[in-house]
């Protein structure tokens, strides 16, 4: 799909309101040393943990890129949607289903990556002309015909799900180690973060920003709003599809839970935690919501029920997000310091 991207940044840098405080960003470095940071944190602190917290933050990175991908809708688009993990889904069943095919990981991946993303680009067409509203239970009713899909579909294998699905080998390298796997997904994912990160802080990002704030005004200026918003939608779910594909190498099997409304419903509550309109509040709270969920609540059998019920408290106390919060902290230090 061809978004007419440049010639509507042009425009927008004529508007006076919705593009204030963009910064320049033909040389900016974010998009290298942030997902640098992100890979050396969390590569740290995997090799510092124990063996049972070294798999739960293996799943939370990858959740923590499933989560980015929702912020591409909810935090720099305004698009809602209720049925993200029918992304995720999509992609860890395609990686299922190839299992026997003798590709290399990476492979596996790209075709997760493209099934998601012609999905979605489905969805986002039939969608097209709904309200926002209208549009997130669109998303959600597709969410759960995926869901069910998976019990009906033979080839599917219902609760069972599929199971077997090989690791493999990257220029040599065994994956099914925990330990050479680990640089392998976290590679991937750093570099994808990159990317986005790159995507965000270009013209088109600045687009997809001027959509949220105030569409009408967007669409007077001459930005393309509908086909900003499904290209959006697109690289969301083809990131999510990347996510799922990577879920099912990391665990060796896939199940229904990938894709239901109450997994839905957890990326989006991993996306406010870390606070939704930042590009790494969503990493964050996801990382954040797994080692709760695993560490607190892991064997309660109403643990996910009693963590969403609190996490939700503390969203609607902290709208903007962990991110968010210590950043009103930095900024009442500094303007401590200034009045001594």
């Amino acid at each position: 799909m061809s978004t007419p991207v440049r010639p509507a940044s042009r425009r927008i840098t004529a508007g006076p309101s919705i593009l204030q405080g963009v910064p320049a960003t033909r040389f900016d470095l974010r998009p290298v040393y942030e997902p640098l940071i992100f890979l050396a944190l969390t590569s740290v602190a995997y090799f510092v943990m124990p063996a049972n917290m070294q798999y739960i933050l293996s799943v939370a990175v990858i959740y923590a890129l499933l989560a980015t991908s929702l912020g591409v809708l909810f935090g720099w688009t305004g698009t809602y949607t209720f049925g993200h993990a029918a992304f995720f889904g999509m992609g860890a069943y395609t990686t299922a289903l190839l299992k026997d095919q003798a590709w290399g990981p990476l492979a596996f991946l790209g075709v997760s990556a493209v099934v998601a993303a012609v999905g979605s680009i489905l969805i986002g067409l039939i969608g097209q002309r709904l309200a926002k509203v209208e549009f997130a239970m669109l998303t959600m009713i597709v969410g759960q015909i995926a869901y069910l899909l998976t019990f009906r579909v033979p080839v599917l294998q219902g609760d069972n799900g599929i199971y077997g699905i090989p690791r493999g080998e990257i220029f040599g390298v065994d994956l099914t180690l925990p330990t050479s796997f680990w640089w392998y997904s976290i590679i991937v994912i750093a570099v994808v973060m990159g990317i986005l990160r790159r995507i965000h802080l270009s013209s088109f990002g600045e687009s997809l920003n001027a959509v949220r704030d105030d569409p009408v005004k967007a669409a007077a200026i001459g930005i393309p709003v509908k086909s900003l918003r499904l290209a959006a939608f697109t690289l969301a779910g083809m990131i999510a599809g990347l996510a799922g594909g990577l879920f099912a190498q990391q665990g060796s099997i896939v199940t229904p839970t990938t894709l239901s409304f109450t997994f839905s419903g957890q990326i989006i509550i991993m996306a406010l935690l870390g606070g939704m309109m930042r590009f790494w509040g969503p990493a964050v709270g996801a990382i954040l919501f797994q080692f709760i969920n695993a560490l607190v609540f892991g064997n309660s059998p109403n643990g996910t029920l009693v963590l969403g019920a609190i996490l939700l408290a503390v969203v609607l106390l902290f709208p903007s997000g962990v991110l968010g919060v210590l950043s009103k902290v930095r900024d009442l230090a500094a303007n401590a310091r200034r009045r001594r």
